[in-house]
């Protein structure tokens, strides 16, 4: 069954409401500092009789999410994609959460990668009133997604997207400095200026990771990458979806090229949707020899296909998950499949993933 994107198999249908069921409000107001779109929220008449917590930081998500007993029919979040890693990794190890628990991921943060994936639009206040009507009538459509296990040294994180590696390095600079427009495109700028002509403030972020990947317990030939990805939703970010080959609900996708800074910038157009880069070596030898007719090879340093284990030894310092820059204690990544989450579906779902559920329903 296809997914946004068409690259999944995870499952979706209508759920029915449990009468009895709560509905919770979860908030992180410092997620993108949008704090009129939170006031819309509290201020609707759909807000009126749930269960909201509001947090005064990140470091409230626990505690907060230890409250929510295994009544939770539907669990609303407001923040961005690292409030709801955080989310998520607490809410899994809470002894009293069901399985049967809704998760809305209504936007609120900076990207909002996995919400607007799910179909949720720039508006989190129109967002919430979607779910919390469609959960009251039981129309709410839901989709089924597994997470990765991912395990970094002795800590265990849940997520739908694991990145490593120069650009990372990147993401992390614009993290730690001003946010906003005019910030991104300095570090854009910036970090073209370093990729193409080796010169600027970000040369020394963009020299290649060293490291040893094990994928499905096969030692990768290469051991310097620019880029190391995994995934489960098909798209990293919004109009980036390298992924190749559909996964099954067993397994991620997995992505690393090893390359030059120059080299990946040159091909990141391509990757970016989901083409495979081409070997020029090979093809300069085709050309000279005159057989300019014979098919392109893809570039072998470039490894692009679902997985069900991968293994990374390196001493990178940092890491993401979910857009939450992390710093990485000693020992290996180990990334698995992990369990799956019921996720609610918003107002602006792709036609074919409504006639999907549809039909769905019809087989019962």
């Amino acid at each position: 069954m296809e997914s946004t994107n068409g690259k999944s198999t995870d499952r979706r249908w209508k759920h029915p409401r449990k009468r009895d069921a709560e509905i919770v409000l979860l908030c992180n107001p410092r997620a993108g500092g949008r704090w009129k779109e939170l006031a819309k929220i509290l201020d609707s008449d759909e807000a009126a009789h749930v269960r909201r917590i509001v947090t005064d930081s990140v470091e409230d998500i626990a505690p907060a999410v230890a409250t929510l007993g295994k009544g939770s029919g539907l669990v609303c979040t407001y923040g961005g994609d690292g409030t709801i890693q955080r989310i998520i990794d607490h809410l899994l190890d809470n002894e009293n959460h069901s399985s049967e628990t809704i998760l809305a991921l209504l936007g609120g943060g900076t990207m909002n990668v996995t919400s607007r994936w799910l179909g949720f639009g720039k508006s989190p206040s129109n967002n919430f009133r979607h779910v919390v009507n469609g959960y009251r009538t039981g129309n709410l459509l839901i989709k089924e997604v597994p997470l990765m296990k991912i395990k970094v040294g002795d800590r265990l994180h849940h997520g739908f997207t694991f990145g490593i590696g120069p650009i990372v390095r990147i993401l992390d600079a614009y993290e730690r400095g001003k946010k906003g427009k005019v910030a991104a495109v300095q570090i854009g700028v910036q970090s073209a200026l370093a990729a193409l002509f080796n010169m600027g403030s970000m040369v020394d972020q963009l020299e290649s990771m060293e490291g040893r990947v094990t994928l499905d317990g096969e030692v990768l030939e290469h051991e310097t990458f620019s880029a190391i990805f995994t995934n489960v939703t098909g798209q990293i970010n919004p109009g980036i979806e390298p992924f190749i080959s559909e996964r099954t609900r067993d397994s991620f996708y997995a992505a690393a090229y090893s390359v030059s800074a120059r080299e990946f910038a040159t091909a990141l157009p391509f990757i970016a949707r989901g083409l495979l880069p081409i070997d020029l070596g090979e093809m300069l030898k085709k050309w000279g020899r005159g057989k300019i007719s014979e098919p392109l090879s893809t570039d072998p340093r470039y490894i692009n296909r679902p997985s069900h284990t991968m293994v990374i030894e390196t001493d990178e310092p940092i890491y993401t998950v979910d857009g939450e820059i992390l710093d990485k204690p000693p020992g290996p990544i180990e990334i698995t499949i992990g369990p799956t989450l019921k996720l609610a579906v918003g107002p602006q779902s792709t036609f074919s993933q409504t006639v999907e559920a549809a039909k769905n329903v019809i087989r019962g």
